[in-house]
């Protein structure tokens, strides 16, 4: 049996049984994993050993030597899922909308009532001024008669 043109360099495995066979195909991988790396990359041979025996994956280590940051995955959802995410955002909001609405009123109804009892302790103390100088003024009528 001969073997397609690009497996022609596979030809030594042809052979090979059980663990030898294992044992080949694993240091095949190996080698042609050291050197994906390092056509890749500017890793030397020894370089590209380390890190390969470091992940253990030449694709991590290429994506490491490049600087790529693996995506944040996507937890998938049902259309269902979708639908009530969608009616719990909408909902939320709108609680979020009323207790900031009732914040909001508490806060106001609190300063009227501070106007309201600045504006009568002032009612207070103008009537008490007037009081003291009605006062003043009857006892300097009274001296001067």
């Amino acid at each position: 049996m001969t073997l397609p043109p690009h497996l022609q360099h596979l030809q030594h495995l042809q052979h090979l049984q059980g663990e030898e066979l294992k044992t080949a195909v694993q240091q095949e991988y190996f080698a042609q994993a050291i050197a994906f790396i390092v056509r890749q990359t500017d890793y030397d041979e020894t370089t590209a050993v380390e890190r390969l025996h470091e992940l253990n994956d030449p694709v991590k280590v290429v994506t490491e030597y490049l600087g790529v940051k693996p995506r944040p995955s996507q937890q998938v959802q049902s259309k269902n899922q979708m639908k009530y995410g969608e009616i719990r955002k909408f909902m939320d909001f709108g609680s979020r909308q009323y207790r900031l609405q009732q914040e909001q009123r508490k806060y106001q109804e609190q300063q009227q009532q501070a106007r309201a009892a600045m504006a009568a302790m002032a009612a207070r103390a103008a009537r008490a001024a007037s009081e003291a100088s009605e006062a003043n003024e009857a006892s300097d009528v009274s001296k001067g008669s």
